[in-house]
């Protein structure tokens, strides 16, 4: 008899190449799954998934090679938002202006790592971000950072177990939302993750006040009570051209031609972190080219010639910065300082609750009751979008409204 084959034993099947394989630890029962896969460096490296059952790991496992697939990297190393955060700050808050750099550090440093930095970058989901913005609603500021431990003893709260229940307003809620959504759409530029979650949720928009802006004879008594003080022009300058605190301050003589009776504002001066800061403008529309009213033209005349004989008497101490409003020694003054004089001033004139920057909502409002065309009225305030020029101006007008509401009673009664 012709000698019988022997069955042939079948052998383990192995995948595929790309196709990856999943196994069970010993360790600790979890389920495996490995592939290569295309990471943010251009590389392909074996990356791993974890699940409690086969099947688990299994889904993970085809989610990432599909993810590879279409070409969107999987991170070439596990970012914790401890790390990322600070990273994000340093590549990219830098090219900010310092206030708003200054912003974003502290939201960074006091709420999103302490709440959320052990978390892991691609790890981050909706849920997540939601409760820690319920969370941060409901905490007290001050228990939070020790606000009040820099206070003499009499005067602390939460530190001494009283709270004083302070807690974020509408617009620092939106911030701290504003900044964890820029850095997460700063990881997706940089392909670290493959969706922002912080855009899907939700924070309340803040309401913000508007300054009503001043009568005419409010602005006459602020004018009459600056007669004679080194900074009338300046509160001048404020009231018919409605520059900003920080714009009066880094206004320098060559942005002036008295000649040609124009101004332009091309920097601003602002405090940050104990340093004074000259800075560019607000934006480019900030940086338009103002013809001078006769009376603004006849006060700085009047005010360069009064700095030209203070400068020669404080010769030895003069520092010459080419500043139209400077301190009393040339240098930039402090915009606080400025704030602190306008307050003596209101008080002489009568008016204790104007703001100096209600005289730049002035300018708005008397030059759109002249009639002047909202675009026109745009270009002198250098607001970025003409809704914020029609916004000051409606909450300023309610006389004018009250008179056309009032035009109802003779067709009514």
């Amino acid at each position: 008899m012709p000698k019988q084959p022997k069955p042939r034993q079948p052998t383990a099947r192995r995948n595929p190449n790309g196709e990856g394989s999943i196994y069970q630890r010993s360790s600790d029962g979890r389920w495996v799954g490995g592939a290569y896969v295309l990471t943010t460096d251009g590389t392909r490296k074996r990356k791993f998934v974890y699940g409690a059952t086969w099947e688990e790991a299994h889904a993970k496992l085809i989610e990432l090679k599909a993810k590879s697939q279409r070409g969107i990297p999987v991170p070439d190393r596990a970012w914790k938002l401890a790390d990322y955060l600070p990273y994000w700050l340093s590549a990219y808050v830098t090219d900010l202006k310092p206030t708003t750099a200054r912003g974003y550090e502290s939201a960074v440093r006091l709420h999103l790592i302490p709440a959320l930095g052990t978390k892991r970058l691609d790890g981050l989901q909706v849920q997540h971000v939601k409760a820690f913005m319920d969370d941060f609603r409901r905490k007290c500021l001050c228990c939070t950072n020790g606000l009040d431990k820099i206070r003499p003893a009499d005067r602390r709260c939460c530190s001494v177990g009283r709270c004083c229940q302070r807690y974020p307003s509408a617009r620092q809620i939106q911030f701290v939302h504003a900044v964890l959504r820029n850095a997460l759409q700063h990881a997706m530029r940089e392909e670290l993750v493959s969706r922002n979650v912080a855009k899907l949720v939700r924070v309340p928009a803040p309401r913000y006040k508007v300054g009503k802006g001043l009568s005419v004879d409010q602005v006459r008594k602020i004018l009459a009570a600056s007669a004679g003080h080194r900074l009338h022009a300046l509160y001048v300058v404020a009231a018919t051209m409605g520059l900003r605190r920080g714009e009066l301050v880094g206004l320098r003589w060559s942005d002036v031609d008295l000649d040609e009776g124009t101004l332009r504002v091309q920097q601003t001066v602002q405090r940050v972190a104990g340093k004074l800061h000259v800075l560019d403008a607000k934006t480019e529309d900030s940086e338009a080219v103002l013809p001078l009213p006769e009376v603004t033209w006849l006060a700085l005349l009047e005010h360069q010639e009064r700095q030209q004989n203070e400068r020669a008497t404080l010769a030895e101490v003069w520092e010459d910065h080419d500043l139209v409003f400077p301190s009393e020694r040339g240098t930039p003054m402090e915009p606080t300082n400025l704030s602190r004089s306008f307050a003596r001033l209101r008080e002489g004139a009568g008016l204790p609750g104007v703001r100096l920057h209600d005289l730049r909502h002035t300018v708005v409002s008397l030059l759109m009751e002249l009639g002047v065309p909202p675009h026109v009225v745009q270009a002198i305030a250098r607001h970025a979008d003409v809704k914020v020029t029609l916004k000051v101006y409606a909450h300023a007008n309610l006389d004018a409204m009250r008179q056309a509401l009032g035009k109802l009673d003779g067709r009514l009664s």
